[in-house]
């Protein structure tokens, strides 16, 4: 059953990662892609909360890429990152996401398969998101 879902991923994922290569080089594909994606999130049902939280956080990683806030972000993750998108943005993927509840379980897999893969960038990125809110304006300095 595995090697099954297996098989019938793996063409999807194939092509997001080339439509992926394009997408990183059109800093307006990459936009509307995170556009698209931010949209589908708002949609996104309660159950698969957690699929929600990794979405959330490969989007806030490619924002801040793309304004140019965060650049340690290697290559190859945000290669990932970028097909992993595009597959949960493509509504005919490997389980049409018409179906209800399991048209989503795809999109929750993939994408917790890219955080998986790129756990160390990922953790890197929330340590720099902790540490420019620990830099407020607002907040009073840590006197020593």
């Amino acid at each position: 059953m595995i090697g099954q879902a297996k098989t019938r991923v793996k063409p999807f994922i194939s092509k997001a990662l080339n439509r992926a290569r394009k997408v990183l080089g059109n800093e307006e594909d990459l936009t509307n892609l995170v556009g698209s994606a931010s949209l589908k999130l708002k949609s996104y049902d309660s159950k698969i909360k957690s699929g929600k939280n990794d979405a959330v956080i490969l989007l806030n990683m490619i924002k801040a890429w793309v304004s140019g806030e965060y650049r340690e972000v290697p290559r190859a993750t945000l290669l990932l990152c970028v097909a992993a998108l595009i597959y949960f943005v493509n509504p005919f993927d490997a389980i049409p996401d018409i179906l209800p509840a399991t048209g989503l379980l795809d999109d929750v897999t993939v994408i917790g398969f890219v955080l998986a893969s790129i756990k160390e960038d990922v953790e890197r990125f929330r340590r720099w998101r902790t540490d420019r809110a620990d830099i407020s304006p607002f907040k009073a300095p840590v006197s020593a």
